[in-house]
Order: structure tokens, then C-alpha cells, then sequence
């Protein structure tokens, strides 16, 4: 699934492409968006994204719980309800969170 895409500070990339004339023609860079979906999701709390307000793990409220199951399955729910077909959730002991999913049919 292609879209726009964010740096790491969450702002749109932008790269400023100029026609012959010099004026802009494009910019903002378009690429795979699933990794950064996901990421959105996990950092984002509940009512922070405007258009869907129940969506978003708040993954900072991780930090000092020991429920990993918990946790995997609120991730794996949540990714669902961003439209993904999750096949894997993991957290491991050092807390590092691998994701196995992808958009159904390619689609968001």
C-alpha cells in the first residue's frame, strides 16, 4: 500500500521537485505506508487522531506494565481495526514489538 510519508518526527517528507521553469511540480515523497501506519497507531493515544478517535495503542502506557499478553492483544485489535490482516504480534523480553501484517487486498 503506497502514501504519503512521514519522517520520524511524524511531519510529511518533502522534496521539492521543479519543472523546467523552475516551479514546484511536486514534493511530498509517496512510498510503502504499512510500517509507518503502524507506528502512528502504536504511539498514538486514543483521541488523538481526529477522524478515527477509538484508534491508537498509546504504547507509552507500556512502559512500566508486565501484561505483555494484554498488550499483544490490543495491538493485533487495533491493527485490525486500521483495516490489516495481522498474522503476528510479538513482544519480547527486551520489549521489542515485531508486527506480521498487511492490508486486506492491498487496500486501506
Amino acid at each position: 500500500m503506497n502514501g504519503i510519508l512521514l519522517d520520524n518526527e511524524f511531519d510529511l517528507q518533502v522534496k521539492p521537485a521543479r519543472d523546467a521553469e523552475g516551479k514546484i511540480a511536486g514534493g511530498l515523497v509517496v512510498g510503502d505506508i504499512l510500517a509507518q501506519n503502524q507506528a502512528v497507531i502504536l504511539y498514538a493515544h486514543k483521541g488523538e487522531l481526529k477522524e478515527t478517535p477509538a484508534l491508537g495503542i498509546g504504547i507509552s502506557r507500556m512502559l512500566l506494565d508486565h501484561d505483555a499478553l494484554a498488550w499483544r492483544t490490543e495491538i493485533r485489535q487495533q491493527l485490525e481495526y486500521d483495516g490489516q490482516i495481522v498474522e503476528d504480534v510479538t513482544i519480547g523480553k527486551d520489549g521489542i514489538i515485531t508486527i506480521k501484517s498487511e492490508y486486506r487486498n492491498g487496500n486501506i
